[in-house]
């Protein structure tokens, strides 16, 4: 992996071989970062995807083996207890030019993947949404809105 900073904040290049989630977790690390917000495109393979149902409180996750275009990835970064969380979703294409998409659990670089990481100066952080059980974002200055409807 290649970073270089930049006026919006980094220019990340993960390369063959290397898994997204766990080069988007050493990257954040290594630079501390308090949170982030980012997009790319690249090429993937050995990838896992999930859909949340909100029903069960689950994911449903399917696994694809074949290498696929990454026709865009957008995401962020937050921590929790000091471990950095990447949450990503991606939108890929086959070699029939049929595109899908879902939350990446894991995908393994096939050519190359591009991000532009855009920091934020928030303390970005999860914190667990009691009715759906699932870590939503927060930041410590956080107002609420209430939208009438």
């Amino acid at each position: 992996m290649y970073y270089s900073k930049c006026n919006l904040g980094f220019v990340l290049r993960i390369e063959i071989g290397e898994e997204i989630q766990e080069a988007l977790r050493q990257f954040a690390e290594a630079v501390g970062l308090k949170g982030a917000f980012y997009h790319g495109i690249g090429a993937l393979t050995q990838v896992e995807l999930a859909f949340f149902c909100r029903d069960s409180k689950s994911y449903d996750r399917k696994f694809f083996n074949s290498e696929y275009e990454l026709v865009s990835l957008i995401g962020n970064l937050s921590s929790v207890d000091g471990s950095y969380i990447p949450h990503t979703h991606v939108s890929l294409g086959d070699k029939h030019f049929h595109t899908f998409s879902g939350h990446l659990v894991r995908g393994v670089v096939s050519v190359t993947v591009e991000i532009l990481i855009q920091t934020v100066d928030l303390h970005l952080t999860r914190k667990e949404d009691p009715v759906l059980q699932y870590k939503g974002l927060v930041s410590a200055s956080r107002v609420h809105l209430k939208i009438d409807n």
